[in-house]
């Protein structure tokens, strides 16, 4: 049980420790008042998403949308929040959006990537190390560890796959902002 509390404290220790640096957000204004008022109970916030990261050169949803993320009685359809994803990735080079399928409706099902430049432009050879590491009879545990040196995790979210949990597509309109506009890069992918 304390090795279970050190390794927390640790851990936390280590992510305060990466919180610290990198650059802290300006929130955009008004979006601090208006997710508090949309909140139903503060415990439902936190301080790492009760705002909206100011950007002069992304978009936020209230930008695009003329209102926040989540706000009561109002919900995007999927043209939306694609419009939205694609806005993102022609106005920042963390990100990239990708059509990977169709729905039986003929609609979209698409895929974003966001991580730093380099993430971006090395997706392809990040994806194939992945892609490598994820069958561990082709490596050997040294050939293994190669690839991870070289390589770094994916992060990957689905939203939006049940038409009546409307929550998950609302809430991840807020995600991408925040990763697109952070001044820097922790170093992984996000899909």
């Amino acid at each position: 049980m304390l090795t279970r509390i050190l390794t927390a404290i640790c851990l936390t220790a280590s992510l305060a420790a990466h919180a610290l640096t990198i650059a802290p957000d300006v929130a955009e204004p008004g979006s601090v008042e208006e997710i508090a008022k949309a909140t139903t109970e503060p415990r439902f916030s936190s301080p790492w998403v009760s705002y909206v990261p100011a950007s002069s050169s992304v978009p936020s949803p209230k930008a695009f949308y003329g209102r926040i993320a989540g706000a009561p009685g109002e919900l995007v359809n999927s043209s939306q929040a694609y419009a939205y994803a694609r806005a993102l990735a022609a106005a920042s080079p963390r990100v990239k959006v990708f059509t990977i399928g169709r729905s039986e409706e003929g609609r979209d099902i698409i895929l974003i990537a966001i991580a730093d430049e380099k993430g971006i432009e090395s997706l392809d050879s990040l994806k194939a190390a992945n892609a490598a590491l994820a069958d561990p009879r082709t490596l050997d545990a040294a050939a293994a560890e190669n690839v991870i040196a070289k390589s770094r995790p994916f992060y990957y979210f689905n939203a939006g796959l049940h038409s009546d949990e409307t929550g998950s597509t609302e809430s991840v309109l807020r995600s991408p902002i925040r990763m697109a506009a952070t001044s820097k890069s922790s170093g992984s992918t996000v899909i």
